[in-house]
């Protein structure tokens, strides 16, 4: 007497529902993200630019589970901009990988050649 009886027995069946193939548009073949210490022009390389924020709040976010009150708070930020940082992350890196773009990661204002003078350290003449 195998197979359902009409009452819950389940002797004889599968443990679940067989797998579902799951759709996939395209084939991406076998990539690999280079992090890179060069700044490169977005528009000759067509890399994705992750700012260093951005990176800080994805990194929060997922890798230490932070919710967003903690985050904004470790980031000194409000929790809306912490939630707008981390949105603009999270649409950059779908964006690389969907597309097989490469992610660089930049500060958001490139570094000064020189330091801004600091009005208390002036020469008086």
């Amino acid at each position: 007497m195998n197979g359902f009886k009409g009452h819950g027995c389940r002797k004889g069946w599968r443990g679940g529902r067989p797998p579902v193939p799951r759709r996939v548009e395209f084939f991406y073949g076998n990539i690999v993200f280079i992090p890179s210490t060069l700044y490169f022009q977005h528009s000759v390389f067509n890399g994705i630019v992750l700012f260093h924020d951005e990176l800080e709040a994805f990194r929060l976010a997922y890798l230490e589970g932070l919710n967003v009150r903690e985050a904004s708070a470790r980031m000194n930020v409000s929790e809306a901009t912490y939630w707008r940082i981390l949105d603009s992350a999270r649409r950059k890196i779908a964006e690389a990988l969907a597309y097989t773009k490469p992610i660089i990661i930049l500060p958001r204002e490139p570094p000064r050649e020189t330091p801004p003078d600091i009005e208390g350290d002036e020469k008086k003449s």
